[in-house]
């Protein structure tokens, strides 16, 4: 009997242990700085991409350009234009403000942690089926007797991507696992505050 009261107490104290308060402010600051991060991201990223449509549409107009690279260029330029919006697209409520309240910041950065993981599933697999488009375009090029110059394009193409795709990769794998660290403790923290 003792002992079950020895546990009653025991209990008893650590239910009457004051739980630590969360801090808004801190929850606030991450949340505006992540906010500038995104927008400064996402400039960049249309940046680059306004450039690589721009360079695109150089290549397809130039003069100097076979048919086939006019056709390769301009169908690229329209998919880096869609692809380019879709992104952004995405990304949409995450770039607006979100309420003041602590639930509200924790809910917008829990939908953000989500969008990082959605963004990198929709990167890498276009990333690899573009790949794919253009070693596929390089095999026919290469059974149809295409000039050894374009053929030879399509094959630096193929080539630098073995380089680049494991690296974005190895980035996008890291920058998944953040998000899902930062998906489960904002998770944590918003049963937290939904508690009596």
């Amino acid at each position: 009997m003792d002992r079950n009261q020895d546990w009653s107490s025991l209990a008893a104290d650590w239910q009457r242990q004051d739980t630590p308060a969360i801090d808004v402010e801190a929850i606030r600051d991450e949340a505006e700085r992540r906010s500038r991060g995104l927008r400064r991201t996402v400039r960049i990223e249309i940046g680059f991409s306004v450039l690589a449509i721009g360079m695109c549409v150089l290549i397809a107009v130039s003069p100097k350009s076979e048919r086939a690279e006019q056709l390769l260029f301009a169908g690229l330029a329209v998919f880096l234009c869609v692809y380019q919006a879709l992104m952004v697209w995405i990304r949409r409520r995450d770039l607006a403000d979100a309420g003041c309240d602590a639930l509200s910041l924790v809910d917008r950065e829990i939908q953000r942690a989500g969008t990082v993981l959605r963004y990198w599933r929709w990167g890498m697999w276009t990333s690899l089926m573009l790949w794919l488009g253009i070693y596929v375009l390089m095999l026919y090029g290469m059974a149809s007797d295409w000039p050894e110059r374009r053929v030879g394009g399509l094959l630096g193409a193929t080539a630098i991507n073995v380089l680049v795709f494991p690296a974005m990769g190895i980035y996008g794998w890291w920058r998944c696992s953040q998000a899902r660290a930062r998906l489960t403790r904002f998770t944590a923290l918003r049963e937290q505050l939904r508690a009596p």
